[in-house]
């Protein structure tokens, strides 16, 4: 079985934010939620819609940002296979 461990405290996401310079994060949404990430401030390189009431696990470099178009629950975490 994974494991994917919480590797700091859930935060409200709407703008930018590295997430704890985390490399994966876990977002859950209460409403469908679009998820953007960037590269730099400016630079989007990547957009996808969560259903309401669902999850996911995001892999990503430490430095690029995460942000949504309401107010998601994202949490630093880890994962050891």
């Amino acid at each position: 079985m994974n494991v994917i461990k919480p590797t700091g405290n859930a935060i409200s996401l709407t703008s930018q934010n590295t997430i704890n310079n985390s490399a994966i994060i876990y977002i859950s949404a209460t409403a469908a939620a679009q998820i953007n990430l960037y590269s730099n401030s400016t630079t989007q390189y990547a957009s996808f819609v969560i259903p309401a009431n669902q999850y996911i696990f995001v892999a990503k470099l430490p430095s690029d940002l995460v942000s949504s178009n309401v107010a998601v629950s994202a949490t630093a975490a880890s994962y050891r296979g």
